[in-house]
């Protein structure tokens, strides 16, 4: 019987952690708007709650798993994309363990 149980989209909603996803688009935005500002057309983000956590640069290096990580990485790189973007996740260069953003324009 539909409307009962609480459908996968919407579980799927349920599970993200918004404060962790909003703060990681918040830093990216004012890197984007610094570097605009600056004349250039990229930025790299590495400062930041995901970047600068190994959970979320183990869960994007496949070393582990962990579902929820991996959609919240995925969410943010999607609403970048969605408005245009590229946007990749790399190792940062300057810490090995840690992830980078890289935003182009």
């Amino acid at each position: 019987m539909p409307g009962i149980f609480v459908n996968a989209e919407s579980a799927r909603i349920k599970t993200r952690n918004n404060t962790v996803i909003h703060s990681e688009i918040t830093s990216i935005e004012n890197a984007v708007y610094a570097n605009i500002d600056a004349g250039k057309l990229y930025a790299n983000v590495n400062n930041s709650t995901m970047t600068n956590s190994n959970v979320y640069y183990n869960v994007h290096k496949a070393i582990t798993t962990d579902a929820t990580k991996k959609d919240q990485l995925d969410y943010v790189k999607k609403y970048f994309k969605d408005l245009g973007y590229g946007i990749s996740i790399v190792t940062d260069p300057s810490l090995s363990t840690n992830l980078q953003w890289n935003v182009s324009w």
